[in-house]
């Protein structure tokens, strides 16, 4: 883990936007730090994790499409950027550079992993199965990468609309501008057909061991079999596939059937899972929580060094560009620890007297709060990717849309993450099959379960456009369908001399 805290996308070792470089894919230890360098651009797109020489955290990641445009987030009157995104109403230049940052990011990441790709298959002079394992890791990377920007900017991609434009699809290192050669946007059917080859057909070559929590900062097998489940989830909702929505189950089951991820049952494990980390001191806030929940799959780390910035999403918690509406405070239920508290011990909390003290904030990914002061630091903020009650959850909606029924694993799957968010002499009772009067009945509790335990980690606004708003978003329904994606950047459509066209919901 320590080497990918280090590194960044400028990094020596990692290729720039140049022919690749045979001297750094020769042998394993260089092309790892090229291959961590991968990992940094990921995290940097899907976070805002520091990559520059400076540290600074980016401003462009794709984890505020997740719940901005939704009930659980509302951008603060002075943000114009974060109000483009709730009301998909893009006019100025300075939106057109927020979309654009975050469009270069994931560019940025797909071109490092093809630079790994291609380095290593053709210069690589050390064993196959480490050749193999990095390669995969770098698809991995590149599939991520490549199905949260279809997710922003594919034309209604999450919404069936497989014929619709997707991406660009770049599957070698980038040469360079040039104006005579621009590449057209592959339809969304290609794109989801590039991203779940490059995750299914390289599993067998990820590592199969479990890693401590600490350092499940990586792609193994069962890290990709869970974004597959979310993959085949997203897909195959709108347009009730059922082969899809299988393949969701099963990966979902496969992930949770893994020894080594445990999934811990009482409420005491959000405070595992999203510590905050009181420090005695500015010196102290620099150290990395010491618990961490073995529920987690995927994550982003914090960084060591109190001296850098943390990792991304820190305008969720410091309320500067977003705030929690008062609706959230009644959106759980009563001694639901993961709801309000006004004593800021859960996780959503009243937070920083300095940034819109009335506002209420989540506290999911700030854990570093010094303890005796009222400021909320920036820093050692965990980012998680992927943990099991998404998978939990992701099996139970899966079985009862396939099943056409309310099945009793169904039910006991989602009573396992509603029961845990209580204190034992708190709980409500289990839900049965009976209290549902139908699938969807079942379905939209399973959602509004979704929002209450994902909320804040790049959720609510695909599980909102992928079920056509079943639970009635006010924020997203105030939004025309056909631009519930973003557009596709301005200035990407104008270097291209529109051959990159814009999606259908912004087209002129």
């Amino acid at each position: 883990m320590a080497a990918l805290l280090v590194t960044s996308c400028n990094l020596d070792y990692a290729p720039e936007n140049t022919m690749v470089d045979q001297t750094v894919y020769k042998n394993e230890k260089t092309s790892e730090a090229a291959l961590m360098g991968a990992y940094v651009c990921l995290n940097d797109f899907l976070s805002g994790a520091p990559s520059g020489p400076n540290n600074y955290p980016s401003m462009y990641y794709a984890f505020q499409f997740g719940d901005a445009g939704t009930d659980n987030i509302k951008a603060q009157n002075g943000s114009s950027n974060y109000l483009a995104i709730e009301t998909s109403e893009y006019t100025t230049d300075q939106h057109d550079n927020l979309l654009k940052g975050i469009y270069l990011h994931g560019y940025n990441a797909i071109d490092y992993a093809n630079n790994v790709i291609e380095g290593i298959n053709e210069y690589g002079e050390f064993s196959n199965e480490k050749k193999n394992q990095f390669i995969a890791e770098a698809k991995f990377i590149r599939a991520y990468t490549y199905f949260q920007l279809l997710a922003i900017f594919g034309d209604q991609a999450l919404q069936g609309n497989d014929n619709g434009l997707g991406l660009v699809l770049r599957l070698s290192p980038y040469e360079g501008y040039n104006p005579d050669d621009v590449e057209t946007r592959a339809t969304n059917a290609q794109i989801w057909s590039q991203i779940i080859s490059d995750l299914k057909d390289n599993i067998s070559y990820l590592s199969e061991s479990i890693p401590d929590v600490a350092f499940r900062v990586r792609a193994n097998q069962t890290v990709s079999k869970a974004l597959l489940s979310r993959i085949y989830l997203y897909k195959g909702t709108s347009s009730n596939n059922t082969d899809e929505l299988t393949l969701a189950a099963q990966y979902a089951n496969e992930v949770l059937s893994t020894s080594g991820y445990i999934f811990t049952d009482n409420a005491n494990a959000y405070e595992t899972l999203f510590p905050l980390n009181l420090a005695e001191s500015e010196e102290d806030a620099s150290t990395e929580p010491t618990t961490r929940s073995t529920e987690i799959i995927f994550f982003e780390a914090s960084r060591l060094d109190k001296d850098w910035f943390p990792s991304g999403i820190y305008d969720y918690y410091n309320k500067r560009a977003f705030y929690v509406p008062e609706s959230m405070k009644t959106y759980y239920e009563e001694n639901d620890v993961r709801g309000y508290s006004p004593d800021n011990n859960l996780l959503l909390f009243q937070g920083s007297s300095v940034n819109y003290a009335d506002n209420i904030t989540s506290k999911k990914y700030s854990n570093n709060e010094v303890a005796g002061t009222s400021s909320n630091t920036r820093g050692n903020n965990d980012v998680i990717y992927i943990r099991l009650a998404e998978m939990k959850l992701t099996r139970a909606e899966a079985l009862a849309r396939t099943g056409n029924s309310v099945s009793t694993e169904a039910v006991q799957l989602l009573n396992d993450v509603h029961q845990r968010a209580f204190a034992e002499d708190n709980r409500p009772a289990l839900y049965k099959t009976s209290d549902f009067a139908s699938v969807e009945d079942f379905i939209k509790t399973v959602l509004k379960e979704r929002n209450r335990e994902l909320a804040y980690e790049n959720h609510q606004r695909w599980d909102l456009v992928r079920t056509n708003n079943l639970l009635g978003d006010k924020t997203l329904g105030a939004v025309a369908k056909n631009r519930w994606n973003a557009p596709i950047p301005a200035h990407e459509v104008r270097i291209s001399g529109g051959l990159i066209q814009q999606n259908t919901g912004y087209a002129e």
